[in-house]
């Protein structure tokens, strides 16, 4: 139970300081071309998403 505890505290510190860090993060992961271009591709795998930049674009 103890373990539970401790592995349940441990995950949501991890996503607070994730959170609170979260831009530099993303500045940190879209600095690297591979990730960038892999964020990238997802981004543009969303309908929704790739409608609206698109129409900003042109």
């Amino acid at each position: 139970m103890t373990r539970f505890i401790f592995k349940l505290a441990l995950v949501v510190s991890l996503i607070l300081i994730g959170y609170q860090y979260r831009y530099r993060l993303l500045n940190v992961i879209l600095g690297v071309p591979l990730l960038r271009r892999f964020a990238v591709g997802r981004m543009m795998s969303f309908p929704g998403l790739r409608d609206k930049f698109m129409k900003e674009m042109f």
